[in-house]
């Protein structure tokens, strides 16, 4: 199946040299930033995302809720960031992919060599909510991925449609979540490496099916 992304040519990443030196403000924000990410993840080792406050993470990094507010708009905009960087390997070799490639097909195969890591899922498995109040923290979580994907999308595509670009992501992070919620069904007290590879599995699997128009078989 071909999509108008495969069509296009991929983007040049540019050089080290062209990036600008951070200034010392730039600094310090990017420090607060780790610090209020790093609270949110001990508060999550601590105790669930639903009985969890900002005023809670504020505190054990050691600033205000206003501060907290100029950089997260919500705890689970902080959770969705927390949750980028280990998926950053995957959107490069995703990048790698040859650019004629389909996309789908692309992101299937850059999970095989960047599967989705155990450090993600711990996050993910760590927010101990439930029924709709889980589904809609996910919801909210991968839909915060869907700008990043996107711009991912551009990078590879440039002068891509914005309908595909847009569509495209959504299609993709909705997959992240059905296969978060399938795999969430047996609990995982542990994220071990048997349940990463299960996690990888559902969600290849659905990448797969959204490839072929959702022709249903016994691919696993």
């Amino acid at each position: 199946m071909t999509t108008p992304l495969a069509d296009s040519a991929a983007a040049g990443a540019p050089s080290a040299a062209d990036e600008p030196t951070p200034s010392r403000r730039e600094l310090n924000k990017a420090r607060t930033r780790e610090r209020l990410l790093d609270a949110l993840r001990g508060q999550l080792a601590q105790g669930s995302l639903d009985s969890m406050t900002v005023e809670d993470v504020a505190e054990a990094a050691g600033v205000s809720r206003r501060t907290f507010f100029n950089y997260f708009p919500s705890l689970e905009a902080a959770l969705a960031e927390g949750m980028s960087v280990p998926i950053e390997g995957m959107a490069e070799a995703f990048l790698e992919r040859p650019a004629d490639e389909d996309p789908l097909v692309a992101m299937d195969r850059a999970l095989a060599s960047q599967p989705i890591p155990r450090v993600l899922l711990s996050w993910i498995a760590a927010v101990k909510c439930s029924g709709l109040e889980r589904h809609a923290v996910a919801v909210n979580i991968w839909g915060y991925h869907q700008t990043w994907f996107e711009d991912v999308l551009r990078q590879r595509s440039p002068g891509a449609d914005d309908l595909a670009v847009t569509s495209l992501a959504g299609t993709v992070m909705a997959i992240f979540e059905a296969s978060e919620r399938l795999w969430m069904q047996t609990p995982v007290a542990v994220v071990d490496e048997s349940a990463a590879e299960e996690f990888n599995r559902i969600l290849r699997r659905g990448l797969r099916l959204a490839a072929t128009g959702w022709v249903t078989d016994d691919t696993t």
